[in-house]
């Protein structure tokens, strides 16, 4: 069983710490930035299986560092949190290929069915090459992934 490797920016601390403590008693590394440069450093290091971005932080925003992350490393699977209504970045995380939203705050296992279900998507590829397009989200496993600015039908 390899490890999953999660990369989390957020400008709280305690947020990064949070996150932290609920993936790693799931056995996912972890590991955090608070700025835009901070995480764009980290990812021109490596790539990781997931990318949890806050969308608004001191040096810029989120998209700014999910855009990095799209001309590095493809169709990597990107989940956006924030304390503001997602529908006011719903057309930007769409061109983004972001799916995923967590509204702050959320518990353990809202996170972490966010994180596996982006880890069992089609953009969750482990290898992908720089120029693939993110891919839409889609039904796996039986589960449809919607986007989350989308409410689910009841």
């Amino acid at each position: 069983m390899s490890t999953t490797h999660v990369l989390v920016v957020d400008d709280d601390v305690k947020i990064c710490l949070i996150i932290h403590r609920m993936l790693s008693h799931e056995h996912y590394e972890v590991q955090a930035a608070h700025f835009v440069a901070d995480a764009l450093r980290a990812i021109e290091k490596k790539s990781f299986d997931v990318y949890v971005l806050d969308y608004k932080l001191p040096d810029g925003s989120g998209f700014d560092v999910a855009e990095r992350i799209r001309s590095k490393w493809g169709a990597s699977p990107i989940i956006l949190i924030s304390g503001y209504d997602p529908s006011a970045v719903a057309l930007r995380a769409e061109k983004l290929g972001i799916s995923e939203f967590l509204e702050k705050p959320f518990s353990r296992e809202a996170l972490f069915e966010a994180v596996t279900k982006a880890i069992g998507s089609p953009t969750a590829a482990p290898k992908v090459s720089p120029i693939d397009p993110p891919a839409p989200p889609t039904v796996s496993s039986g589960r449809s992934f919607t986007r989350f600015w989308k409410r689910p039908a009841s």
